[in-house]
């Protein structure tokens, strides 16, 4: 059990804790870049980029407003909302934003891996 504490230092009661496993939150996370990249724009990334993840503790300002004219969806009643986009020259280099029921936020990006010979794969 830990105290649960606001930004601004208010103490709140004692609420039950668990460790984070950042690695599995990451393959997740880059999962569903990969499956939500086919999803939109129907080409598998496979092995022709790598993807970047990291969570954030809050989403600020400067973030949403870079990422503004991004596509956005909802799913469900609003439990998952993400942003995402990609590059117009090079539809490798991706980026994407997740919030998961308004209280935990991730990104990620995708971009070319170091192979000259990758090429994306569309099957449109």
């Amino acid at each position: 059990m830990v105290y649960v504490q606001s930004p601004s230092g208010i103490i709140y009661n004692r609420r039950l804790a668990g460790l984070w496993d950042s690695d599995a939150h990451d393959m997740v996370i880059e999962r569903m870049i990969r499956g939500l990249y086919y999803h939109h724009y129907n080409a598998i990334l496979g092995r022709k980029v790598t993807c970047r993840v990291q969570w954030l503790r809050q989403l600020n300002e400067e973030l949403l407003k870079a990422l503004e004219d991004f596509s956005q969806n909802t799913v469900g009643s609003g439990q998952l909302v993400y942003r995402y986009g990609r590059a117009v020259e090079d539809p490798l280099y991706s980026t994407w934003l997740f919030q998961f029921y308004g209280r935990h936020w991730a990104s990620g990006y995708t971009e070319p891996t170091k192979n000259p010979s990758a090429s994306l794969i569309s099957l449109s």
